[in-house]
């Protein structure tokens, strides 16, 4: 199937990650990204993968996080043997803490939706969170912990997975789609933007966005995030921006994923540094940080280690999650458009649902079996 073109948009982690296995099922392969790889929401994501399960989460969900969780190990030994890079992965569990009281009535229900399902998750009292964090504040209630909850570098990841479909075939383009063609019920081609010298509405001489090149397709994979549901030619798609905003700090006051009711952190230790985050913050497409923003962050990594406070500060950034109505991903065709395969809206899971994802897409491509049934997060419901 080497002469059938696959257009790939969008470069973080979950577009990244299926035009590999596209390219290695033998397709011809362009992989279009209007920034760099990995610049969007998969940079500013922490890297948490919380392999444990949701209450109340549909099954078609649950799956997807854990077929990920089957497929992480050998997907990161896969990445070295083929790309020669090594994506930092710990599996060093992660503590959800109860700080205050009316913490304990999400937790128990946390506890009881993995305890039923027969994963691996425990109670732990004040003194047993201080054993395993002992940095944590002195407000530690209790907490559960998750030790099969693990972290990846995330940017080392999204990158490696776009070196990887390079090397095995995928053409990488830097280029904004506007819109996708189709023609009897079938996408034809992808439309990037180029420019042309002119006059805008407002009188202005200068580069004006036009037409650029079109990439024939026979194929399309819309996984641009939060973008996605920019791109014009496509039946409705309800992805909309919610911007997280982060920092990190250096030193590691705790040793594994701890999070509360109000953040997170989570130590980068083969970088010497903890990321501290998030926000979750209706705003639009304004990626930037904030004073406000920043704040809380801080304010709620303080409050699950107050040694957290005479840290030195590192960085902060700030991106932008594609989020879903419902909160479950889109994953499937248009059935207007049979052959245009959306994969986004993974909100804050696309790190750890990215390899599930691009199995899956490969095989809705090629025609193969699917690893479950993913009806309920098909476009449209």
């Amino acid at each position: 199937m080497a002469d059938t073109n696959v257009v790939v948009v969008g470069a973080g982690v979950i577009g990244a990650a299926c035009a590999w296995r596209l390219a290695q099922a033998g397709l011809n392969v362009t992989l279009l990204e209007r920034a760099a790889p990995g610049a969007g929401a998969s940079r500013a994501a922490l890297g948490v993968l919380q392999y444990h399960a949701k209450p109340q989460a549909v099954p078609a969900y649950q799956r997807l996080s854990f077929h990920s969780r089957a497929l992480y190990p050998a997907l990161l030994d896969e990445l070295k043997r083929v790309t020669g890079l090594t994506v930092p992965y710990t599996a060093g569990g992660q503590l959800n803490l109860a700080l205050a009281e009316e913490d304990w009535s999400e937790l128990e229900a946390l506890r009881a939706a993995n305890e039923a399902l027969g994963l691996a998750v425990e109670r732990l009292s004040a003194e047993d969170c201080w054993r395993l964090e002992p940095g944590l504040t002195p407000r530690t209630l209790g907490g559960l912990y998750f030790p099969d909850d693990a972290w990846v570098d995330n940017l080392a990841l999204t990158q490696a997975l776009a070196k990887a479909a390079e090397q095995t075939g995928a053409k990488l383009v830097r280029a904004k789609v506007t819109r996708v063609e189709h023609t009897d019920g079938r996408a034809s081609g992808v439309v990037t933007e180029g420019q042309v010298h002119g006059v805008d509405a407002d009188g202005k001489v200068g580069p004006q966005p036009a037409d650029g090149l079109t990439y024939p397709a026979d194929w399309v994979v819309l996984a641009a995030g939060c973008w996605s549901s920019q791109v014009g030619g496509l039946p409705t798609l309800r992805v909309q921006p919610v911007r997280g905003q982060a920092l990190a700090v250096v030193g590691s006051p705790v040793q594994r994923v701890v999070a509360s009711a109000r953040g997170y952190l989570a130590p980068k230790t083969h970088a010497g540094t903890t990321l501290v985050g998030a926000t979750v913050e209706h705003a639009g497409y304004h990626q930037a940080n904030t004073v406000g923003g920043l704040a809380e962050v801080l304010a709620a990594g303080v409050e699950i280690a107050p040694g957290l406070e005479d840290s030195e500060f590192a960085e902060a950034w700030a991106g932008l999650r594609p989020a879903t109505p419902d909160g479950l991903p889109y994953l499937g065709a248009f059935e207007e458009l049979p052959n245009v395969i959306v994969a986004a809206g993974h909100f804050r899971n696309g790190i750890l649902q990215a390899p599930a994802t691009a199995e899956i897409v490969c095989a809705l491509v090629m025609g193969g079996a699917l690893p479950f049934e993913v009806g309920a997060l098909r476009p449209g419901r």
